[in-house]
C-alpha cells in the first residue's frame, strides 16, 4: 500500500526530475565532447529529444494534479462574489468534465498512433530504438491523465458535499490568530 501511495503522490515528479537530469548530463557531455574533445557524440541530441518529449507529456497530468491546469480565476472569482463558495467546485468539477472528455477522445488516436508505428518497425536513426516506444509515452500520458482527472473530480464532489474541506473556504487562521480581510469576506 505504500508503494501505490507514493506512486500517486510522487510518480510524474519522480520521472520529470530523471528526465530532466539525464537531459542535462547528456548535453552536458555532448558540449564537453564536442569543444573539449573535437569530436561530437551521434546519438546525444537524440536521446535528449526523446527525453523532452516524454517531459513535455507527462508534464500534462503532473500539472493537473497539482492543479495547473485549465483555470479561468478571475471568471469564477466573479461569482464567487454573487453566489456562495461552492460555485467555485462546480466550475472546477465542469472544467474536469470538459478534460476527461478530452482525454477519452485523445485516447484511441494515441493507441492507434503507437500501434501504427510498433506495426511499421520503424527505428530512430541514431540509436536505434523503435518509435513505438518514444511515441508510447502519448498512450501512457493520456490514461495518466484519465486517472488524475478522475481524482481531481472525485475530490471536488467530496468538497461540494462537504466531506472534504475546501481549501479557499476553509482557510486556517494566520499566525497571529487572526484570518486574513480576503478570507473573511469570502466566509462571510
Amino acid at each position: 500500500m505504500k508503494v501505490i501511495k507514493w506512486l500517486n503522490n510522487y510518480f510524474e515528479e519522480t520521472v520529470l526530475a530523471v528526465l530532466l537530469f539525464g537531459m542535462m548530463m547528456i548535453m552536458g557531455i555532448q558540449v564537453t565532447a564536442r569543444y573539449a574533445l573535437g569530436n561530437s557524440l551521434s546519438w546525444s541530441e537524440e536521446i535528449t529529444r526523446f527525453c523532452f518529449i516524454w517531459t513535455g507529456f507527462l508534464s500534462i497530468s503532473f500539472c493537473i494534479k497539482n492543479s495547473a491546469d485549465i483555470k479561468i480565476e478571475q471568471f469564477i472569482d466573479l461569482f464567487e462574489k454573487i453566489a456562495d463558495g461552492k460555485v467555485k467546485i462546480v466550475f472546477k468539477t465542469f472544467v474536469n468534465v470538459v478534460e476527461f472528455i478530452l482525454f477519452a477522445y485523445l485516447l484511441p488516436f494515441a493507441y492507434h498512433y503507437v500501434q501504427s508505428a510498433y506495426v511499421s518497425q520503424a527505428t530512430s536513426p541514431a540509436c536505434g530504438i523503435p518509435m513505438w516506444t518514444v511515441q508510447s509515452i502519448t498512450l501512457i500520458s493520456f490514461v495518466l491523465c484519465e486517472f488524475r482527472v478522475i481524482q481531481k473530480f472525485l475530490k471536488h464532489v467530496r468538497q461540494y458535499m462537504g466531506k472534504e474541506p475546501v481549501p479557499w473556504r476553509d482557510a486556517p487562521a494566520q499566525a497571529d490568530g487572526k484570518a486574513g480581510e480576503e478570507e473573511c469576506r469570502l466566509l462571510s
